[in-house]
């Protein structure tokens, strides 16, 4: 048979539609990954201003208390308490920052990975997909090459069949044909 019979034809088709979901799917992945590097540098970006502007906060905050200190006689006690408890608060904020970057890059990083192993164990599963669908299209194959080949031969045979009534039609006939022309 033709390697370009319809049922060929489908097989193609199905493959090529196979092949594409898949180039879809992983486009779409490897947008979201390039989206999620955007994120990560965003938020680097960010965090860097974030830390700026505390600093700035506290250097200002810092200036104020030692103009306190500087103006209002006896206020030492009072403002080395609210610079303690303003170190904390400030030390603090960094701490719950640099944590909260950690775990979105962490979490970015989980995805990415996670990602990774989606599309490896997706790209698997297609191979074992490809594999069974050209399996099946070889016994397809195979079967519409048998029946045919089974039919031909029926044919064949009917062919022979009917050949060997008429020649057997024909010598009646003939034997006939001899025994009304002797009598």
């Amino acid at each position: 048979m033709s390697q370009d019979n319809p049922i060929n034809t489908v097989f193609k088709l199905q493959r090529r539609t196979l092949q594409q979901s898949q180039q879809a799917l992983e486009q779409s992945i490897e947008f979201q990954k390039r989206l999620n590097e955007a994120i990560t540098s965003g938020m680097e970006g960010q965090s860097g201003a974030q830390q700026r502007s505390v600093e700035v906060m506290q250097s200002a905050m810092e200036s104020y208390l030692d103009a306190i200190e500087s103006n209002v006689p006896g206020s030492e006690d009072g403002v080395a308490q609210i610079r303690e408890a303003m170190e904390e608060q400030f030390s603090a904020v960094e701490e719950g920052q640099a944590e909260a970057q950690e775990m979105a890059q962490e979490g970015l990083e989980e995805y990415e990975n996670l990602s990774e192993q989606y599309l490896d164990a997706l790209g698997e599963q297609m191979e074992m997909l490809h594999e069974a669908h050209e399996d099946m299209e070889a016994q397809t194959q195979e079967f519409l090459d048998d029946t045919e080949e089974r039919l031909e031969a029926m044919q064949e045979e009917a062919n022979e069949q009917v050949q060997e009534q008429i020649e057997r039609i024909q010598d009646q006939m003939a034997d006939l044909r001899s025994q009304v022309s002797d009598e």
